[in-house]
């Protein structure tokens, strides 16, 4: 049987095959930005260029507007010989991206979800960034005055060397209600990486959560030979903080921000860490080498529970700290009154070093037990604290057992009674 070309079922599958195809140069195409361009509901990938990425906009001053676009991209690179290939979107130049909804996903090596370089800008809106691979970024941000503003994302990568978000030689960034997941090793939540003395990085983190998984990854990371600016307003770190090649952190945190992990500076690192208020904390260990610094200033109501060295320490009036067995600080202490010991994980019996100043400067006179006060001391135990030369003790004794104070309270009794009848009888 014959099928005649003016059928209504022909001109269907004509119509179907047609729009198959149409649909099929949509996503096989990748697109290139020549000139201001607002658009949505596109979707591009690479796999028709090995020169480019899938969206690439690098023309100086170009902006490309764009809502709920989806890249993808796959590059197959063993070197990063040429950062244009192989990412989600690529904007140089002094270029500019805006992204409102929408998803990035890449794979293969240093292939990035989100590349800006040389004065370009991005600003990214509730977007979903996915990026598998060796040394494959979600977000790479580098070069002075590149910006990075991102809000109410969700960044994933995994692979060896794949951080979520870096910073490269001064960009800067201002990231907030995000969440920031990594797996591999060294692939670190955020990075700061800059190489030049004149540099300077500043990134302002707000309702951000970071977890990082693998060997040697850090939620936060920063190698540089230049100032760091980091301010943290309510977010949740679950991670070490590593600073290293003489790189100079500034480290402010705030309103309730939470920090699970341990800070450590080698290589000349110079670490100031300031938590405000109440509710922002720091759990973990610091540690240092002997050619870096690490200072903490706790503000009313913050709490670092954690032990190591510091240099300088400052505790305003209502500060917390909790008690891991020892912290010691070998500059200096500034300290104020009510001071609160957390002894949350105290559980035993015995004189514990609770913080010693070995040689340090006390600012303001001298330290005395009436400065301090205990707090979530287990029912079990009581105690009380002691100075003696440069250290603070807890001494923690068992409360006795009910049945020890009924026997004391018996034993008072008659000796009472006995003294009483002594002096009947006299009378």
């Amino acid at each position: 049987m014959k099928l005649k070309l003016n059928q209504p079922k022909f001109k269907l599958l004509l119509l179907l095959s047609a729009l198959s195809v149409s649909a099929l140069n949509v996503f096989a195409a990748n697109k290139v930005v020549t000139s201001s361009t607002t658009e949505s509901n596109q979707s591009y990938d690479d796999s028709d260029t090995t020169t480019q990425s899938a969206l690439n906009v690098t023309t100086s001053g170009v902006t490309y507007t764009g809502t709920n676009i989806t890249l993808s991209a796959t590059n197959s690179a063993v070197t990063p010989l040429d950062t244009a290939i192989g990412n989600g979107a690529y904007i140089d130049n002094g270029a500019s991206l805006s992204l409102t909804g929408g998803s990035i996903t890449t794979s293969g090596s240093f292939g990035h979800g989100v590349y800006l370089i040389n004065a370009s800008s991005g600003t990214l809106n509730n977007v979903t960034i996915k990026s598998e691979g060796y040394g494959s970024y979600g977000v790479r941000v580098e070069a002075a005055a590149t910006t990075l503003t991102l809000t109410g994302a969700n960044i994933s990568t995994k692979g060896r060397s794949a951080p979520g978000i870096v910073f490269l030689e001064a960009g800067s960034g201002t990231v907030s209600n995000v969440n920031i997941e990594t797996t591999g090793i060294d692939a670190h939540g955020v990075c700061i990486n800059t190489t030049t003395s004149l540099n300077t990085s500043t990134l302002t983190l707000t309702d951000a959560n970071i977890s990082v998984t693998g060997g040697g990854a850090n939620a936060l990371d920063f190698r540089s030979n230049s100032t760091v600016t980091v301010n943290l307003n309510s977010n949740t770190i679950t991670g070490n903080i590593r600073v290293i090649q003489a790189a100079t952190l500034t480290l402010s945190g705030s309103n309730g921000t939470v920090i699970t992990g341990n800070v450590s500076g080698t290589t000349g690192a110079v670490i100031g860490i300031t938590l405000s208020d109440a509710g922002t904390k720091l759990v973990g260990n610091v540690s240092r080498t002997a050619d870096s610094e690490i200072n903490l200033t706790l503000g009313a109501g913050a709490l670092f529970h954690g032990g190591g060295t510091l240099n300088n320490l400052t505790l305003d009036n209502g500060a917390i700290l909790g008690y891991t067995n020892g912290l010691l600080v070998t500059d200096s202490i500034t300290i104020g009154d009510g001071i609160i010991i957390d002894f949350s994980n105290l559980t035993e019996t015995g004189a514990y070093t609770v913080l010693d100043w070995n040689g340090a400067t006390i600012t303001g006179g001298t330290i005395s037990e009436d400065q301090f006060s205990a707090t979530n001391l287990s029912a079990d135990l009581q105690g009380s604290f002691s100075v003696a030369g440069n250290q603070l003790t807890f001494n923690a004794s068992a409360v006795p057992e009910p049945s020890t104070w009924f026997l004391l309270g018996a034993g008072l009794g008659v000796i009472g009674l006995t003294i009483y009848r002594r002096r009947q009888v006299r009378l």
